[in-house]
């Protein structure tokens, strides 16, 4: 995003994928998740899938990718950020999962298209986000409200620690994306399994990274 008319373009976008967002399920035979986080080490970015069967929380596909940064950290822009790099992931399992969950928000803003939209429209997979952070929106009491309409249902997962954000991003539902959720919890880890393990592989990647980047120098 170097020049204002990269910027308007992506703005453009942006209008196509929120006239797109139907937050309703679109959910057949649900068997298999798919989890992504995105890492940087510099202006190199690292995504990690973890796909996962849902009933027995078996791990049954990994996939790493890397590349160059698409455009600078912007709260606004995150989506185009790491909304690429997802994609390449996605692209690359052999098993292509039922439901897609990231780390990052769901459809929230009404003039700003989320993470979890995103990836849900540009792969007409459902797709919701699950975040620690809250960046848009208020509380109350577990309710995600915006601009007084509900977007999304805040949950604790460990009895010590703040609540988890989740809130749908395309083809489903906020009710279906919980359940989802409370389904992937493990009493060990504050964030779904599948999220844990993705984040987990996302920051031994990224220390690997950067190891090599200092043997080389």
């Amino acid at each position: 995003m170097k020049t204002g008319v990269e910027y308007k373009e992506l703005k453009d976008i942006e209008k196509r994928i929120l006239k797109g967002i139907k937050i309703e399920d679109n959910l057949q035979n649900v068997k298999t998740v798919g989890a992504f986080d995105v890492g940087y080490s510099g202006k190199k970015y690292v995504c990690v899938a973890v796909v996962m069967d849902i009933e027995s929380k078996k791990e049954l596909e990994t996939k790493s990718v890397t590349g160059d940064e698409v455009i600078p950290y912007s709260i606004s822009m995150v989506a185009f950020r790491e909304g690429p790099a997802i994609l390449d992931a996605y692209h690359s399992l052999d098993i292509k999962p039922d439901v897609l969950i990231v780390k990052g928000s769901g459809a929230i803003h009404s003039n700003k298209v989320s993470l979890a939209s995103y990836v849900g429209i540009l792969t007409n997979k459902p797709c919701f986000g699950v975040s620690q952070d809250l960046l848009f929106g208020k509380l109350d009491e577990d309710k995600i409200l915006f601009d007084n309409e509900l977007k999304g249902i805040a949950i604790k997962t460990k009895a010590f620690s703040n609540p988890i954000y989740i809130i749908p991003g395309h083809n489903i539902s906020i009710e279906s994306s919980v359940k989802l959720t409370k389904d992937l919890i493990s009493e060990e880890y504050k964030m779904p399994l599948p999220i844990h393990l993705a984040h987990k592989l996302v920051n031994k990647l990224k220390k690997e990274f950067n190891i090599k980047i200092i043997q080389n120098n």
